[in-house]
């Protein structure tokens, strides 16, 4: 059996076809009862160099459109080339591609890639959203793989979405405000499914893990030395969750913009509704940046709006105005809020057909609800107390308007820090970071945005340095535009947090 596999390796590095059916089967044998629907494939090239690392959108037979787009999910929040992460033009990386289900349903996706020149350590990728196994393909899994490093990603146990007719649909949710060209269309997220719900997120890493460490074993005959987790977004909230309630799992991991739940808030129940409820008096003041709209906007911890240069009709959601605020009404704040009331607040009737806006999101009160309703309990589920017990990085862009920074990323350093977790984390600020890495580019304009992907990229360097060789990260710091995560940022001025959130 070596003699074959190591046979199938020189083949591979080779470009030819390999007899990789061998280690194949093996695997295949460690998942039989854990997992379905595996497929297992010998790959010259495990980066997104080669095509068939990330499938066609749409690809899987029997489902709506929308609810599996892997190419859409792994561009949706990294840079457009030439800023995506560098694939060493010299080298190819050779490898197995493993994806699968879990046993109990067949949408609880994974996907594994087995580099043949593997470092002994595995990556656990977390995807943000409610997006497929492969968005972290750009941003995560080119990364490690190019550094020996197995990886793993989930969907986190569901599907994406579909769109769908309103009176037929409880679950409906308008994609964009009434006021918008696409207010008129509605989706449904799978999340909202009785049987889908934010507890499986954690659940489903965990089997995402298991999964792969039965496959190491299988492939390698040895289990990962260290295990590490990166996630985005809702990723991140996972990432932070998962090494405080499971840390003997984990190693570590990087908390790329993570969503801050609690249920007393922040939480992105009480801030959506408010940006919803101003959005619309902004427009009508023209865009006024002394107007009590605006105002009001950044008196609830939104970063100030800023304008596209030029606009540009690629931004399908702001395209005249070029607004940046207008393109996260319009593509997440109106929909984000209604997705997650109708996840954690079920009893809430939201009618987004009520021709006078009554009881829409914007309309959506949670402090009110709170209690009468007994929200805590459902919010304490998925909360992020900051009791974390295994080293974390976590990253956040002052810019960021979906997730504003002072409602999630500095209420989880709080919390970190009172739960007297503060040495086993580092919290590093990008100056002008937004949650959307391509807003900065051709999609939209907004050129005074910068990039948090390498900086996410060295913090994970940061982090293997911290738990593997004891080298303590640096202090946590504002990353000025153009400046990086620096030794001593007393001594550069760079201090915990960014002075403002906007620096021109």
């Amino acid at each position: 059996m070596r003699t074959l596999i190591a046979v199938a390796l020189v083949l591979l590095v080779l470009g030819l076809s390999a007899p990789a059916r061998a280690d194949c089967a093996a695997i295949e044998r460690a998942l039989a009862g854990v997992a379905s629907d595996v497929h297992c494939v010998a790959s010259a090239d495990l980066t997104t160099r080669n095509a068939d690392t990330t499938p066609p959108d749409n690809s899987r037979p029997g489902l709506p459109p929308n609810a599996f787009t892997p190419r859409t999910d792994a561009q949706a929040v990294s840079p457009d080339a030439p800023f995506r992460t560098p694939i060493d033009p010299d080298r190819t990386f050779p490898g197995l591609q493993v994806t699968g289900a879990m046993t109990d349903d067949a949408n609880a996706r994974w996907v594994l890639r087995l580099p043949t020149d593997w470092n002994g350590r595995l990556v656990v990728g977390v995807p943000g959203g409610l997006r497929s196994e492969f968005m972290g393909d750009f941003i995560f899994s080119d990364l490690v793989v190019q550094l020996g490093y197995a990886y793993v990603s989930t969907n986190k146990g569901m599907l994406n979405f579909f769109f769908t007719a309103p009176l037929a649909d409880p679950a409906a949710c308008r994609l964009s405000p009434r006021s918008a060209v696409t207010g008129t269309l509605f989706t449904h997220f799978y999340v909202d499914d009785p049987a889908d719900t934010i507890r499986e997120w954690f659940v489903r890493t965990l089997q995402a893990a298991d999964v792969a460490e039965l496959s190491l074993e299988a492939h390698y005959d040895r289990q990962p030395e260290r295990v590490y987790l990166l996630g985005i977004s809702n990723g991140g909230h996972v990432v932070r969750r998962m090494l405080s309630e499971f840390p003997t799992r984990f190693d570590g991991g990087v908390d790329w913009e993570g969503v801050y739940w609690s249920p007393a808030g922040p939480n992105i129940l009480i801030d959506l509704p408010v940006a919803l409820r101003n959005w619309e008096p902004y427009v009508a003041s023209g865009f006024s940046r002394q107007g009590a709209a605006f105002q009001a906007m950044l008196g609830a911890g939104y970063p100030p709006d800023i304008f596209a240069r030029p606009p540009t009709p690629g931004n399908t959601f702001s395209p005249v105005v070029g607004s940046h605020w207008e393109t996260h009404a319009n593509n997440y704040w109106d929909v984000t809020t209604c997705v997650f009331v109708r996840e954690l607040d079920p009893l809430y009737s939201m009618n987004q057909l009520d021709p006078l806006g009554g009881s829409d999101t914007k309309d959506y009160n949670y402090l009110a609800r709170r209690k009468a309703f007994q929200l805590s309990p459902r919010l304490g589920q998925i909360s992020t107390d900051g009791d974390i017990s295994r080293p974390l990085i976590t990253l956040q862009g002052t810019m960021d308007a979906l997730l504003p920074i002072k409602r999630h990323g500095r209420p989880f350093r709080d919390a970190v820090v009172a739960a007297g977790r503060a040495a086993l984390h580092r919290y590093y600020e990008i100056q002008n970071g937004n949650h959307i890495e391509r807003y900065r580019q051709s999609c939209c304009n907004f050129t005074q945005l910068e990039f948090v992907q390498p900086h996410a990229h060295r913090a994970f360097q940061l982090l293997v340095d911290w738990v593997e060789r004891g080298a303590a990260p640096p202090p946590s710091q504002c990353v000025p535009r153009g400046g990086t995560i620096v030794a001593n940022p007393g001594v550069a001025g760079q201090p915990e947090r960014c002075a403002a959130l906007l620096a021109e």
